[in-house]
């Protein structure tokens, strides 16, 4: 964001163009339980942003009889390509879910999909899951980050799911949750579903991850 001041230079003053808020370029918005929740891609009025893009996560009161909660707006992150976003909410819990590249000065930033179980009040993360495309070497081992985009979330009684698609030369999804064995195994098209079971609940299993 530009800040307005002002300048002097002996009896001439300059004065800076006035600020810009950030352009919303996608959002989507849940009610849950006499609250709004919005989670917005938001795009910076600076041309020469390492990070031109970020996403925020907005709460609101709809219905004061049953949403007590202090609105509020966090930033989840920011990123060097536009996210991809998603937001739903069931009777066991609020979630969202995000695509993004973060920023890496001297090599290539890592290409994330990140998925919240959100605290309704705080928009704090009760847990967080995440998926990392790569490129892996099917002969040798070695393995960099390559793009994955996220498509849409749902929530199931008892599990969450995501689907996305694997870009570019991504053939490999990588969990920070860990699986019995690495390296992961080849995908074998360019999309993906993840399913995570009792993701609302206190387990923390990896997900099984389908490619096709």
């Amino acid at each position: 964001m530009r800040m307005v001041g002002t300048i002097a230079v002996g009896m001439v003053a300059f004065l800076a163009s006035p600020a810009q808020a950030d352009s919303v370029v996608n959002s989507e918005q849940v009610s849950w339980q006499g609250c709004a929740y919005t989670i917005k891609v938001l795009l910076a009025d600076d041309p020469y942003a390492d990070t031109p893009y970020s996403v925020s996560l907005q709460s609101a009161v709809v219905s004061p009889d049953t949403c007590s909660l202090t609105p509020r707006t966090v930033n989840l992150v920011d990123s060097v390509r536009e996210p991809r976003i998603a937001i739903s909410a069931s009777a066991e819990g609020l979630a969202i879910a995000y695509s993004y590249e973060e920023y890496a000065r001297f090599s290539f930033g890592r290409h994330l999909l990140r998925i919240h179980h959100l605290d309704p009040s705080t928009l704090g993360s009760v847990r967080m899951a995440e998926l990392e495309g790569i490129w892996l070497s099917e002969t040798e081992g070695w393995w960099g980050p390559s793009p994955i985009s996220l498509n849409r979330l749902t929530l199931y009684p008892g599990s969450l799911e995501v689907h996305g698609f694997l870009e570019g030369d991504a053939n490999a999804i990588k969990s920070n949750v860990p699986s019995t064995s690495w390296p992961p195994p080849i995908a074998q098209g360019n999309r993906f579903a993840a399913i995570y079971s009792d993701f609302f609940g206190a387990t923390n299993q990896p997900p099984q991850i389908v490619t096709y």
